[in-house]
């Protein structure tokens, strides 16, 4: 072990001076390794070898040097109970691979034998041996693959339709597939071009024929050979796509059993998953080959199959649509395939899958529709987007569709694309607010369930420049709007603790990505609102100072309350945003002494949150001085205190922990000890509204 170290480090340090030498090293450490056994001293042999095939010239030692690494092959070792090593078969498996894939002098000796040991292993050692094969292939070449071609394919293919290890299929498609890309380099060289033509073509032609009966299990196995090799280089696709797809395409009857137009689907899908491989996918960055896919020229066959196979009219049977829709898949991510007036004809097509009650069927034709969003979102907003919002009620059709829940889901599949939210958001904001105004009460889920995904996709998408612009513009205005004016009862719109929920989470978002100086407008208008009670910002004939709105104001205790929505607002400011107050101690004691007297559990808990906020970001000496005069107080509230201390330990201040270490006493007491431990609920777990990060909180 020590002399190989030492042979190792010699090699990495002092190159030239042993090729130098009149000393014949690569003899000495063949000699040295020969019959090695010690597994540990294999793995650093195995490195040395390559090493030495990298630095230094080997044309004198090439046989010897193969034969005695090869005399390991097929290698297994097992470890001792005790081993400390670590080492594995795997990792001996992969490293003496290497060693074979180290130079293409190594494949006059290697490729007959390894082609050789292919046809007479079995199991675990053809499966190294096929893993072998797919390695050194590319680093031999065209030339060297070539005169044993015929009998490797052989092999490979027999593997692969009479395999039952699914592993052991994979690895044989794997092998062809780089078989082939290695003699589709030899299509350049001119004195092998034809044996290499042919070479692929003696492939191929042998798995079209088992195409023409396309339901048979060996149809299915020749269409993964024909993706291999297909997806391996430009003549092969070639010759695939020329062959293979009119046959196939010749074959499809609409009124054939749908089993049989299932196989002919897949086949083609297969085909369209090998073209996207070698030509590239419209998800592909920075990835654009100049050739193009030939499938181009039998387009409209492939298309017209896949058009007529989702029209099967046996509803119970979906698994020609799965199979039908997973091709649509394929062909909207080939890059420089469809044109848009074919995606147009396919977005329909998927659109009216999306209204089926089939869940797999529905997710399929999200999951194309949703690749056409961030490609063509104007032909979501012409095709799909309608069809979705005539599932939800409006004033025409009041009724809730069954359905609603799947136009939702779809909605917040393809809203998040910053381009179809752009589409989409005004028509959403009037299906809330029908929702909202004409539904309420009688169906509150739904009403939910339109406020949440107009959440989910403006959470979304609101990192484009335009969707932040449309929230801070629209979005949040006219949420406020409404809010308002229900709660001081001008308004119609029905509103619960879900929606203001929901309602403060859009404007904590707005607020939050919104720059210092919108934050102040921002701010300086809700403190007129819920401070000042001044309603004007909305209705210019409202001036009340004592509106249910003031956050100072009395309130019943199950009223509806949107001070959660003042609370965001606050809770996402940036420090450097000035509160519109004369005193901030004054007014969060004012705050803090509201939340101790009001009968609303909401108000309460909003304004203990505006406290929290104000205490994490604008603290100072005074602030704390009245902070520390509140928690003296006789029978403070625990939940109101849990938020103060918990504003303070998010910024590592002192005080929030000799708070802590107060209320960690008081889980002892029998009158507070289970308040006291429930608190540490809302201690540790992370705030979504505020606190955090994304709120702009100190954090320490």
């Amino acid at each position: 072990y020590k002399v190989l170290v030492i042979l190792g480090k010699s090699i990495d340090k002092y190159p030239s001076e042993i090729q130098r030498s009149k000393m014949s090293f690569i003899d000495g450490f063949i000699n040295c390794i020969d019959g090695e056994k010690d597994p540990r001293n294999l793995m650093i042999a195995f490195e040395l070898v390559r090493a030495i095939i990298d630095r230094f010239d080997i044309s004198r030692h090439i046989e010897d040097l193969f034969e005695v690494v090869f005399c390991y092959f097929p290698i297994s070792f097992a470890a001792p109970a005790n081993d400390l090593l670590g080492i594995t078969t795997k990792d001996l498996k992969d490293s003496l691979r290497r060693c074979f894939a180290a130079t293409p002098y190594f494949a006059y000796y290697a490729t007959p034998l390894l082609i050789e040991k292919l046809l007479t292993t079995k199991g675990s050692a053809k499966k190294d041996v096929m893993e072998t094969i797919s390695l050194c292939a590319p680093a031999y070449g065209a030339h060297a693959i070539l005169p044993h071609s015929q009998d490797l394919f052989d092999a490979l293919v027999k593997e692969v339709y009479q395999g039952v290890d699914a592993a052991m299929v994979d690895i044989a498609l794997q092998t062809i597939h780089n078989v082939v890309a290695t003699l589709g380099t030899g299509i350049s060289i001119a004195n092998i071009r034809d044996p290499v033509e042919k070479a692929i073509d003696f492939l191929l032609q042998k798995c079209v024929q088992e195409l023409k009966e396309p339901e048979l299990k060996n149809a299915r196995s020749a269409a993964y050979i024909l993706r291999a090799a297909a997806s391996a280089s430009d003549p092969a696709c070639t010759s695939v796509a020329h062959t293979a797809v009119p046959i196939i395409c010749q074959q499809y009857k609409p009124t054939d059993p749908s089993i049989r137009q299932k196989a002919i689907i897949d086949i083609l899908t297969e085909l369209l998953i090998a073209s996207k491989t070698l030509y590239g996918s419209v998800e592909d960055v920075g990835y654009d080959r100049d050739f193009q896919t030939p499938l181009l020229m039998y387009k409209q066959q492939i298309l017209q199959v896949f058009i007529l196979s989702l029209a099967e009219p046996d509803a119970s049977d979906t698994t020609l649509k799965q199979a039908s829709l997973k091709g649509f898949h394929e062909m909207v991510l080939m890059k420089h395939f469809l044109k848009q007036e074919e995606i147009n004809v396919a977005a329909g097509h998927l659109t009216q899958q999306l209204i089926l009650s089939n869940k797999e069927i529905r997710n399929l034709a999200l999951s194309t529709l949703g690749v056409v969003s961030k490609l063509y979102p104007l032909v979501i907003g012409q095709h799909t987007l309608p069809v979705l919002l005539n599932e939800l009620a409006y004033s025409e059709q009041p009724m809730i569709s069954e359905k609603y829940r799947d136009a939702l889901d779809a909605i917040e599949v393809l809203g998040t694309s910053p381009a179809v939210f752009k589409i989409v958001i005004s028509a959403l904001l009037q299906k809330l607010d029908f929702a909202c105004t004409s539904i309420g009460q009688r169906h509150v889920s739904y009403v939910h369930e339109i406020a949440a995904t107009l959440l989910h996709i403006y959470h979304t998408a609101i990192k484009d420049t335009e969707v932040m612009l449309i929230g801070q513009k629209t979005i949040l205005p006219t949420l406020l709007f409404h809010c308002v004016q229900s709660a001081s009862g001008q308004g119609q719109w029905y509103l619960d603790d879900v929606l203001i929920d929901i309602f403060a989470m859009i404007a904590a978002i707005t607020t939050r990505l919104s720059s210092s100086s919108e934050q102040q407008q921002s701010i300086q208008n809700v403190f007129q609102v819920f401070v000042y009670g001044d309603l004007s910002l909305f209705d210019q004939d409202s001036m009340s100072k004592d509106t249910p709105l003031s956050i100072f104001s009395s309130i019943e205790k199950d009223a509806v309350d949107i001070t959660l929505l003042f609370a965001a607002m606050i809770g996402n400011c940036r420090k450097d945003v000035q509160l519109p107050v004369p005193s901030v101690p004054t007014f969060l004691q004012q705050l803090i002494e509201t939340a101790t007297q009001t009968p609303s559990k909401t108000r309460k808990q909003a304004l203990v949150k505006i406290a929290a906020s104000i205490i994490n970001k604008w603290i100072d000496d005074a602030l704390v001085a009245c902070i520390q005069k509140i928690t003296l107080e006789k029978g403070f509230l625990l939940d109101i205190l849990v938020w103060i201390m918990k504003a303070l330990i998010v910024r590592g201040h002192k005080y929030g922990f000799e708070l802590l270490d107060d209320v960690i006493k008081a889980c002892g007491s029998l009158e507070l000890g289970k308040e006291a431990a429930d608190s540490f609920i809302i201690l540790l777990q992370q705030d979504e509204l505020i606190l955090n990060k994304a709120s702009h909180a100190v954090v320490s």
